[in-house]
Formats: structure tokens, sequence, C-alpha cells
């Protein structure tokens, strides 16, 4: 028989319950939280690093063209066309000198060479839309390294105006310059201290 004045029990016979009830209650739920925490961590995986914030692109650039150019041929004075695929830039400035440049680099042929000294080098090009003239001023290699004769002179002439102007219709004259003046001529048969008309040179 239970002595209600033994000091060892207590005066609520379901207090010790209760309480073991909520004791199990919140471990429950602690082990629940852990359970998913853990889970969470090993099903995401490791953090991938951040992709850098790109930089902010002032001009895009327009990716790539074919364009023909226009070489000497190996066997005889005459030209030959050859394709290739060039970068190009917005400005038509860009694209003339993307072309240009290709056509200075030489043929991938080899049933064509280049009509233009090897050393020459695009100083800059220069545009007039009113009139549809080109500008470019070459280094002066193109008149000191040519080889002379009125056939080399020839292909010189027509493979830097009919690249010009079967890539860009828009274009009706090609001024050659050297060093940033006009000159007399490349190497003495053609005159070239005017502009050259593209339809010319067909």
């Amino acid at each position: 028989m239970t002595d209600p004045f033994d000091p060892t029990m207590d005066e609520h016979p379901d207090r010790h319950g209760g309480l073991r009830g909520r004791h199990l209650v919140a471990i429950a739920v602690v082990a629940a939280a852990v359970l998913g925490a853990v889970l969470w961590f090993t099903t995401r995986g490791p953090k991938e690093p951040g992709a850098p914030t790109p930089a902010r692109v002032e001009r895009v650039p327009e990716g790539s063209r074919t364009v023909t150019l226009y070489f000497a041929g190996a066997d005889e004075p005459v030209l030959v066309s050859e394709p290739r695929e060039v970068a190009v830039g917005r400005r038509i400035d860009e694209q003339l000198r993307q072309v240009v440049d290709a056509l200075l680099a030489g043929p991938d042929d080899p049933r064509a060479f280049s009509a233009i000294p090897p050393e020459t080098r695009l100083l800059a090009v220069m545009v007039d839309t009113d009139s549809g003239t080109v500008y470019l001023d070459f280094s002066s290699e193109l008149v000191a390294s040519h080889p002379g004769g009125s056939a080399a002179e020839y292909c010189t002439v027509a493979s830097i105006v009919r690249t010009v102007g079967e890539n860009f219709p828009e274009v009706q004259k090609v001024q050659i310059l050297v060093d940033g003046s006009q000159i007399e001529t490349i190497a003495g048969h053609i005159r070239a201290d005017e502009a050259f008309y593209v339809r010319d040179w067909r």
C-alpha cells in the first residue's frame, strides 16, 4: 500500500509520465532536424564556384564572313581568286582592314602568289562615304620592295582594287597611298596619283 506521506512519491503520479512523453517528442523533433540537415548536405553536393561576372562588352564582334581575295597567277599574269574566312568588325573601315590584311598575308593556293611585296603593311584605312572612295595607306615597302615590270605592277593594283570591289559593292573608287601620301606610280607603268575606279578593274 502506498504511503501518502512518503516524500519520494509525487503528489501527482502522472507528472513523470508526462515529462517523459514531452522529452521523447523533443528528442524526436531534434533527431528529425539533424537527419534532414544531413540528407540536405549529402544530396546537394559540393557548391560549384560561382562564375565570374563578365566584363561589360563595349562592342559586339560581328563574327566572320567568307570573302574573295585576288592574287597573281603563278604561271601567267592573271588574277586568281581564293575564298577566305575572315573576322569582321562593325564598321566598314574595320571590315576593309580585315580583308586587306588577309590579302597581304598571301594565298593558300600554290598556283597563286601575292602581287604585293611581303614586307608591306596596311597602315590606315579611310572611307569617304559621300564619294564611295576608300583610301588605303600602305607602308613604303609597297614601292621600295616592288619587283618592277608592267605585268607585276598591273597585278599589284588589280589584286588590291578587285579584292576591295568584290567584297564591298558600295565602294566606287580605291585610292592607294604610301606612308600617308599620294604616289605617282608603284613601279613606273601605271599612274596611281588618282583613285582607281573599281569598274575599270573587274
